[in-house]
């Protein structure tokens, strides 16, 4: 009898009453085991302020989304929201680059000069924007994050670039792009 048939002959096989108790004991074992490793490797001093629960990593996000709040100004967060609001209908194919405003004039030519291409599928789709945040940017420069939604299970992100011409803060680009 070759090694492969033996194999086969004892995984084909009925798994007999004592067989079956020390598989049983052997998970329970093993579990238990990495119960106590988990536990032991778990921190278990907490924060003094206040404990650990759902309640304070809510309360740490929605500070978190404060701060970011507070860092993004009404004049950088109008600027973002003029933008948007004429560059997604463009991006998804509903108006042409001449229309998208609050753009620098380098930036809007950027645009005017590439092919946009959307997709028949995309055209269909409406994005609007979730949420707008600061984030750190080069000097000279604010940036802002939008999260976008168009009807999908997730939001993505827009990161533009916004400078100051003059007494307007323009959008200068997209990071990353």
């Amino acid at each position: 009898m070759s090694v492969v048939s033996w194999i086969r002959a004892l995984r084909d096989r009925p798994i007999a009453a004592h067989e079956r108790r020390a598989a049983l004991t052997v998970i329970a074992v093993l579990c238990i085991a990495v119960t106590l490793l988990l536990a032991l490797s778990t921190p278990t001093q907490l924060s003094s302020s206040r404990s650990w629960s759902r309640g304070a990593a809510a309360d740490q996000h929605r500070d978190q989304a404060a701060s970011d709040k507070r860092a993004l100004t009404q004049e950088s967060e109008r600027a973002a929201e003029v933008f948007l609001g004429t560059y997604l209908p463009y991006l998804y194919g509903h108006c042409g680059a001449s229309e998208v405003r609050g753009a620098t004039v380098a930036f809007a030519d950027s645009l005017a000069s590439q092919a946009l291409r959307v997709p028949p599928a995309m055209r269909a789709e409406h994005a609007r924007v979730v949420s707008l945040h600061a984030a750190p940017a080069q000097a000279g420069l604010l940036s802002v994050t939008a999260l976008v939604n168009d009807g999908g299970l997730v939001d993505y992100p827009i990161a533009l670039l916004l400078a100051r011409q003059g007494h307007r803060l323009l959008v200068a680009g997209l990071a990353g792009a």
